[in-house]
């Protein structure tokens, strides 16, 4: 976790949404003397005052309010007021896993899939048999999300490998368990990895690659096949996990990624109220533009994780991730969330 070993220099700026080459004529907040609002935004976070934070954020929005992305702001205002302080030491043994999760944000490793694979035949069979379709914002092309069967399965299986303590002694907190698991099938028809600026042509290098918003939990990724680099896997930025970025972007990253796809140019009016420092996402790999010296440095950085390194990556969501874009085959995995 960052607060134990943080990176500071890591030279990463959260790009301006508005700058994307296909938003160029949208109007936008350019400056009108509403400077005094960003103020208040920091006096807010540093007092910790959420009703000085959120007139803030509220003077620049007043012409196009939202309700939702209002409610996501003062949601990650208040979770990072105690986030940090929060934090204890659970008096766990290390293993590997946790080894490598304090010094990169992701461990590989082996899991026996053979029982997974025979349970969910059928589930798999469904998934793959289903048409393409345009999935709206917030949905895979092919997944489902699986029962409490196959939860406590997995669950066992975490606990016996030291994945759940590992996964503790890393997140600082209560005990993690196994929570949810998602069946997802990524093909090289799926769309779903452009659905932040979904109405927009443009897609680069480095589309959906992106930062969790939601922190206090830990993930896994588990193939059910074998992958290749052209079958979509999962990929990581080593240490980004422990990146320290601005706080004021930390929150509004965060709450935009959750509160807006921009996936219109209606929802994009709407965050465009806002001055260009805080006009961010931490669903930000589309905006940014090939063969920039930004890009190249985070492309040079990413792993890729392929069967040659095992199955089954435990991760920091809070590290920059990606992955299911298919070049021509096709991933089988479940996606672990514990919390």
């Amino acid at each position: 976790m960052r607060f134990d070993n943080p990176i500071h220099n890591h030279g990463f700026v959260f790009p301006d949404i508005a700058d994307f080459p296909d938003v160029a004529n949208e109007p936008r907040y350019k400056g009108n003397g509403k400077e005094d609002n960003l103020v208040l935004i920091k006096d807010g976070i540093k007092n910790q005052n959420l009703k000085e934070f959120e007139r803030g954020y509220q003077n620049y929005m007043e012409k196009k309010p939202d309700t939702k992305l209002f409610n996501k702001l003062n949601a990650m205002f208040q979770f990072y007021n105690n986030f940090e302080l929060s934090r204890i030491d659970t008096g766990l043994p290390s293993n590997k896993i946790y080894d490598d999760l304090f010094e990169n944000g992701i461990s590989y490793n082996n899991f026996d899939t053979k029982e997974l694979q025979d349970m969910l035949k059928g589930e798999i069979k469904n998934l793959l048999d289903l048409p393409d379709w345009r999935p709206p914002p917030g949905q895979f092309d092919r997944a489902k999300q699986l029962g409490p069967e196959i939860v406590r399965y997995v669950n066992d299986k975490f606990n016996v490998m030291g994945v759940l303590q590992a996964a503790t002694k890393y997140n600082k907190f209560k005990p993690l368990q196994v929570k949810n698991v998602v069946l997802h099938i990524a093909k090289p028809t799926d769309t779903n990895y452009t659905q932040f600026l979904y109405d927009c042509k443009t897609v680069s290098k480095t589309t959906n690659l992106h930062i969790d918003p939601k922190e206090n939990v830990m993930k896994a990724m588990l193939y059910l096949n074998a992958i290749t680099e052209d079958d979509g896997p999962f990929s990581y930025i080593e240490k980004s996990n422990r990146w320290v970025h601005d706080k004021i972007q930390n929150i509004f990253g965060r709450a935009i990624s959750t509160g807006s796809y921009c996936h219109t140019p209606e929802s994009r009016a709407v965050v465009f109220q806002l001055p260009k420092q805080l006009r961010v996402s931490h669903n930000f790999g589309r905006l940014l533009q090939d063969d920039t010296e930004e890009q190249e440095k985070l492309l040079k950085q990413e792993k890729l994780f392929t069967s040659e390194k095992g199955n089954l990556a435990v991760f920091d969501p809070a590290g920059m991730h990606r992955g299911g874009i298919c070049k021509t085959g096709t991933r089988i995995a479940l996606q672990i969330l514990m919390k």
